[in-house]
């Protein structure tokens, strides 16, 4: 299932009750909520992009496979909250608490963690950047496959592989190239325009889709 839709109104919640809530592959971008009580909640394979969520309670909150990109937290709590597969790009974090929390493959770039609330100082499942990859460090023939699914309207727009003005997602690239060689993605990213339908926003999402490639491949 891919996110769908654009409901700003719908996720928007302001000195609201939404504890326990599953927001499960829901697009939260651009969506404003404020003084809103997500205690126990959970946030699978959902886009935090561009929203504003401030003065927020996310207390033991379960966050997998999410994507906070210009993302605004500012005073909100992820007091004993759990993160795996999560990526915070250019997020705002100032009086943002991270109590306790815990971090499994998680990726900050550019994110102003020194304006958060007890951010742990070392954690192996934390990669702190200061900003993306370099754009040289993408391959001529790697940067020419991405180039080509531009075409494709729906990942273009995902924004997942590529960025404005020409630009490519060279974080993406980092986090797959966990997963995959260059030969194997040099194989897989061309086919993903056979397997997309309906809009997706998130890289947890695109690995999905990079999966059921890899799978039909070796059939």
């Amino acid at each position: 299932m891919s996110l769908i839709g654009k409901n700003r109104a719908i996720f928007s919640y302001n000195n609201n009750d939404r504890h326990k809530s599953n927001f499960m592959y829901k697009d939260f971008e651009k969506t404003k909520s404020y003084n809103t009580s997500f205690v126990d909640a959970k946030f699978i394979g959902t886009s935090l992009r561009a929203a504003h969520m401030m003065f927020c309670d996310f207390s033991r909150c379960v966050f997998q496979g999410v994507d906070f990109v210009g993302t605004n937290l500012r005073g909100s709590k992820f007091i004993d909250a759990s993160f795996r597969d999560c990526i915070f790009v250019a997020t705002v974090l100032d009086r943002t608490n991270f109590k306790n929390a815990t971090f499994e493959n998680c990726y900050f770039v550019g994110a102003g963690i020194k304006a958060a609330k007890n951010f742990p100082e070392e954690s192996e499942g934390l990669c702190v950047l200061s900003s993306q990859p370099a754009q040289e460090s993408v391959s001529m023939e790697l940067r020419q496959v991405i180039e080509e699914l531009r075409e494709n309207d729906i990942v273009r727009r995902s924004n997942t592989l590529h960025l404005k003005k020409g630009g490519i997602n060279t974080l993406t690239l980092m986090i797959l190239k966990k997963e995959y060689t260059e030969e194997e993605l040099l194989h897989y990213l061309p086919m993903l325009p056979r397997l997309v339908s309906t809009r997706f926003y998130t890289v947890s999402y695109l690995k999905m889709l990079l999966k059921k490639v890899a799978k039909a491949s070796i059939i």
